[in-house]
């Protein structure tokens, strides 16, 4: 433990591996993202196929609605790109920004520091 966790509660450097490489990112299940936009969809698809237009953008426009307020909502998390240990709880460290693939690929699968 580092004294960021036990003092200020945020993270700046993972404790299972020692990276820094750190992003943030929202604590929201995928999968049920997934099934909130296909029931939307399926409902639209639904409304169109009935000739209720109006009925299938309404559909779409609180799919919409629904997945906004989902975001609004749940908390942020913090992400190692090195070992993927998830953080929550913590106070969001400003010096993490959101998940950047180049990043991943630079330091994602490194050994632990001390290792080498």
């Amino acid at each position: 433990m580092n004294e960021s966790i036990t003092d200020r509660a945020t993270v700046t450097a993972c404790v299972s591996c020692g990276h820094d490489a750190l992003y943030v990112q929202k604590d929201f299940n995928r999968q049920v993202g997934l099934v909130i936009v296909g029931i939307g969809i399926a409902t639209s698809i639904y409304f169109f196929a009935r000739s209720q237009p109006i009925f299938a953008m309404i559909a779409l426009g609180l799919t919409a609605v629904v997945d906004f307020l989902a975001y609004s909502l749940v908390p942020d998390v913090t992400v190692c790109y090195s070992c993927h240990a998830v953080y929550r709880g913590f106070s969001r460290n400003p010096e993490h920004e959101a998940f950047d693939l180049k990043k991943l690929e630079k330091y994602g699968g490194r050994p632990p520091r001390g290792t080498l």
